[in-house]
């Protein structure tokens, strides 16, 4: 009786000495895990904008890593979400470093409807949210974020005052000046801006079009020349414009004149 209880004696302290052995472990070896975001590769494709983000984990412990489950959500200046990827990874053993890519992608037609993104530069924000189990049984969470610049496709969009000239005993000249920056890094603006000059009975004076090819992070000055029956021409009213592009469409945008 004495041997047994000896021997459980023995085995209990074993079993402490294991245990202890197991959590110093885990717990040094938890500081040698390291994960981080690349630098994201961002392209365009048909109204869509993709992203493409690398992400490094360097399993610098004893113990694998197991159900890796990765979350990135795309958010914009006011907390809206504009996009989000899911990614999952089996195992990722000990002393393993590991770069696996999340993609993820925003329809740029539903981001660009809001004018703050039309018209203001801003940032996005991504987010990644990660769960796994450490050594089989320890759940683990970490969570990290990177911003992305946002340049707006027609910052400052401004159309200058109006000059009219007397052009004939009919009709007058209009001069209509235009210009923006696209502070976009990401696309180009390529398309046509379309004009309607309306005086203030709601009578359309004239209306026009201007071929766009402004490239990203690049200046646009145009203007539109437009011929007006004097009859219809007043000191006072609105212009329409509206924007129909390979990445976007907007309008009537109406600032008044006057």
């Amino acid at each position: 009786m004495k041997v047994s209880l000896k021997a459980l004696g023995w085995a209990i302290r074993f079993f402490w000495i294991i245990a202890l052995a197991f959590a110093v472990t885990c717990v040094y070896s938890v500081t040698l895990i390291q994960a981080s975001f690349g630098e994201p590769n961002i392209t365009l494709t048909q109204r869509e904008l993709n992203i493409e983000l690398p992400i490094t984990f360097n399993n610098g412990g004893y113990y694998a890593l197991t159900d890796f489950n990765l979350t990135s959500l795309i958010v914009d200046d006011q907390k809206s979400q504009i996009g989000r990827a899911t990614s999952f990874i089996a195992k990722i053993g000990p002393q393993e470093n590991m770069t696996f890519y999340q993609n993820m992608g925003f329809n740029l037609t539903e981001v660009l409807k809001h004018t703050r993104h039309l018209f203001n530069d801003s940032s996005l924000t991504l987010n990644g949210i990660g769960h796994l189990v450490y050594a089989s049984m320890i759940p683990f969470s970490f969570e990290a974020n990177i911003t992305i610049p946002w340049g707006a496709p027609l910052h400052n969009f401004t159309i200058h005052e109006l000059s009219f000239s007397l052009y004939n005993t009919t009709h007058v000249r209009l001069v209509v000046p235009i210009s923006f920056q696209n502070h976009s890094p990401y696309f180009g603006v390529l398309g046509n801006i379309h004009v309607e000059i309306v005086n203030d009975r709601e009578q359309l004076m004239g209306t026009d079009a201007l071929s766009l090819n402004v490239q990203s992070t690049t200046n646009y000055v145009g203007q539109i020349e437009l011929f007006i029956n004097t009859v219809h021409v007043t000191t006072t009213g609105e212009i329409r414009a509206s924007f129909e592009t390979n990445s976007f469409n907007y309008g009537p945008l109406v600032i008044p004149y006057g």
